[in-house]
């Protein structure tokens, strides 16, 4: 019976069974034996087909294998084979765990290509999976996280917050003793290039030249060329012969130094000068036999002896009052025992082209004063005797540096008597004060009037820079006769204050330790300019009249 199941006969071996069935039939009786012996190795056969049959039922039950799955398996091992060919064929034992059922596709930790030895499988996009903000959440990295040493340090205090206290020296910033409420960092020193830009993170930019020996006097300009910016020009005092000159930084609308170039050499001891009405700085060679030049800050015009001064002599520093325009007057001082307070009248002044009165022919005369008994007040004259004018230096100003003019009064400083001039331009009288007062301790150099308004008696303010003494540094003087210290050197290594100077919006203060060779930009921390609204003044002595 099972062997009916397992093959079908086909009509031959169904006749033939037929025959031989009556064969049998007719032999029956004789050969029994032989019979039930057939019928015993019939039903072992079928016996042992069956439990063939049954232990292969069992494997697929337990094992889960796939009938007809043998050509499938073939195919994905052959591709394997093909795309891998280093890799090894699967292993024949069977797998500990329980395999899935004919996957549909090939599992996961099987590659189904070669993987690249460098390349990622998957090629990376270029572009972010998400879109880019269009303003940045930090600050890029070429730009400095902490403003230069061409950004405030310090961020300012809201606008109108009024942080400033002249005289109040509490704020101690890269060897200056500040004021409080004023910061201060580095521009430039000399034998250096000037870092442009304010520098930055792991990118440096600097001038092509080096910064100049020596800065002394100095003024700042509006730079025409820019969108706001301006010139600070500075003299280099070098005392060699043809080692000195001018140079000049120039700044963007920020603050931030963006070239730096020499507009005069092969001058010598270049001390300090003054600005012109016409915005062109005069620079003063303070040697034996010097002389006084014109600069275009902005490097146009080629620089000009002037008609001033062409006697030669120790100059210092240079003013002018145009109240009058069509008779100006010019002045400088001469730093020397003898050095006379020059006045200088030109012929014509032609103001289509205001360059060349300074270098047209004119009247050249001296101050010599006349003072009263306790000499601290007197009258003047203006005397075209040089020998008699030199002597009354002698006598009451000798020394005489920094010079500047506002209104009808010229002011100047005598630095070894430690006095300032004030001298009335109209009624022709002057007094002195005396600046020997608290911190000032050393002698009185250049002077700035920084006034915005004229009316403004309240912040109409006279600044001096120190040349020498312990802690020399800014002072100024109100119109009541107060002095205060802006500034002053907290180390013994910072000497000779000079290069005083204001930016054109007042908020930039620029000054000088001339033997360091160091500049500073000082500012308020409140982003209010320098003649603007203070909290108090620290007051050091009344000046005595």
């Amino acid at each position: 019976m099972g062997k009916e199941k397992l093959q079908e006969a086909s009509p031959e071996e169904s006749a033939m069974g037929v025959e031989d069935s009556k064969d049998v039939d007719s032999t029956s009786k004789d050969a029994s034996p032989d019979k039930s012996n057939k019928k015993l190795l019939c039903f072992g056969k079928c016996l042992a087909a069956g439990l063939v049959l049954a232990a292969i039922l069992a494997l697929v039950l337990i094992y889960g294998f796939d009938v007809g799955s043998d050509s499938s398996t073939e195919r994905n091992s052959s591709e394997f084979g093909k795309d891998n060919p280093t890799t090894p064929s699967l292993p024949s034992p069977l797998p500990t765990e329980t395999p899935v059922e004919s996957p549909s596709e090939t599992a996961p930790s099987v590659p189904t290509s070669n993987p690249s030895a460098s390349l990622p499988t998957k090629e990376p996009t270029r572009a972010p999976t998400k879109a880019p903000t269009r303003t940045p959440t930090k600050a890029p990295t070429e730009s400095p996280t902490k403003a230069p040493t061409a950004s405030p340090t310090k961020s300012p205090t809201k606008q109108g917050t009024v942080t400033y206290v002249p005289g109040k020296l509490t704020v101690s910033s890269n060897g200056l003793l500040l004021s409080e409420g004023l910061q201060a960092r580095v521009i430039a020193q000399s034998g250096e290039r000037v870092v442009l830009g304010g520098g930055g993170n792991g990118r440096k930019l600097v001038s092509s030249e080096k910064f100049h020996k020596e800065p002394d006097g100095a003024a700042a300009y509006e730079w025409l060329d820019s969108n706001g910016g301006w010139i600070y020009v500075t003299n280099s005092e070098v005392q060699s012969s043809g080692k000195g000159g001018v140079g000049a930084i120039y700044f963007d609308k920020d603050g931030n130094p963006v070239d730096y170039r020499r507009l005069v050499s092969g001058t010598t001891a270049n001390c300090s000068g003054g600005k012109t009405p016409w915005h062109s700085w005069v620079t003063c060679e303070e040697t034996d036999g010097g002389r006084i030049y014109q600069v275009d800050p902005h490097g146009v015009r080629e620089p000009q002896l002037m008609t001033m001064g062409k006697e030669g002599g120790s100059f210092e520093s240079f003013a002018y009052d145009i109240r009058d325009e069509a008779v100006p007057r010019f002045f400088a001082t001469e730093d020397n025992k003898k050095g006379a307070l020059r006045r200088f009248t030109p012929d014509h002044a032609d103001w289509d082209d205001p360059w060349n009165i300074l270098h047209s022919s004119g009247t050249q005369d001296y101050l010599v004063l006349q003072p009263n008994s306790n000499k601290k007040k007197g009258t003047y004259i203006w005397s075209n005797d040089l020998d008699e004018a030199k002597e009354n230096a002698r006598l009451y100003y000798r020394g005489s540096e920094g010079l500047d003019v506002r209104d009808n009064e010229l002011f100047f400083v005598s630095k070894e008597q430690k006095d300032l001039f004030i001298l009335n331009l109209d009624d022709m009288t002057y007094e002195v004060h005396s600046t020997k007062f608290g911190l000032f301790d050393g002698q009185p150099d250049q002077v700035k009037r920084l006034i915005k308004d004229p009316s403004d008696k309240e912040n109409n303010l006279l600044y001096f820079c120190e040349d020498g003494g312990e802690r020399n540094g800014v002072h100024a003087r109100d119109v009541n006769g107060w002095y205060f210290t802006i500034l002053e050197a907290s180390t013994s290594e910072l000497t000779d204050n000079s290069g005083l100077a204001f930016s054109p919006n007042g908020k930039h203060m620029y000054v000088a330790y001339q033997h360091e060779g160091t500049v500073f930009d000082v500012w308020r921390e409140d982003g209010l300019p320098f003649y603007g609204k203070t909290l108090s003044v620290n007051y050091h002595e009344v000046g005595q009249s």
